[in-house]
């Protein structure tokens, strides 16, 4: 099955990726990985990317889209993935679909009030040591990362007022593409917001219900 992840920023789709890739062994295909790591191995987009992002400003379509179709193209993804974090403009969604760069079974629109994303925001930890997140909101009491004993940071954009500013993009830019995903009947919405396991069962019953073929196969 070919998964595409969409929702809000802070609605809990990498950690929903992630669940599902632990269960059953579906490579997660993250963007804001493969510009991590294309930047880190230095090849040419990679290095094209580093350019625009040093500036302050968004890498072109052209150069996001090519990322994602070589990206695609390995063969660790041939019988299935989970896409994270594109398409994310109309732009992108236009050579998406001009270009065929992959087909998508089923669209996962993670629905979360934004009362509650802002609380994930403020509450929002990174171990400073390995990059663990953690959120103050899910009350484990967890003072030290649990992972590696390292403190905990916060990053300078979880704010208020920062995440306004993300999520008003996300409402003007974003939200309107899965308009083109559900005139083609892909899209399964989840009610997201609550603990990770409580979403995640949320979405296989969500799984249960939408119909679509395939989706049978995923069980709590």
């Amino acid at each position: 099955m070919k998964f595409l992840m969409f929702g809000a920023p802070m609605a809990g789709k990498g950690t929903l990726a992630n669940m599902l890739n632990e269960k059953y062994s579906i490579p997660t295909v993250s963007m804001g990985d493969i510009l991590r790591e294309s930047i880190a191995r230095g090849d040419k987009e990679g290095v094209l990317a580093k350019s625009y992002m040093d500036k302050g400003v968004m890498v072109p379509t052209e150069v996001v889209c090519a990322m994602i179709k070589n990206r695609l193209a390995q063969p660790d993804v041939a019988k299935g993935f989970i896409l994270d974090g594109f398409p994310r403009t109309p732009d992108q969604l236009d050579i998406f679909v001009k270009e065929n760069i992959t087909d998508i079974d089923v669209v996962v629109n993670l629905e979360v009030p934004y009362e509650r994303l802002l609380e994930r925001v403020v509450g929002r930890r990174t171990c400073k040591d390995c990059g663990y997140i953690y959120n103050t909101g899910w009350n484990l009491g967890y003072e030290i990362c649990p992972k590696c004993g390292g403190e905990w940071g916060i990053r300078s954009d979880d704010n208020e007022e920062t995440y306004k500013k993300r999520y008003d993009v996300y409402i003007s830019d974003t939200l309107p593409i899965l308009d083109y995903f559900k005139g083609l009947g892909k899209v399964v919405t989840v009610q997201g917001g609550a603990e990770p396991e409580q979403s995640y069962q949320n979405m296989l019953e969500a799984f249960k219900a939408s119909g679509i073929s395939g989706l049978e196969q995923f069980n709590a």
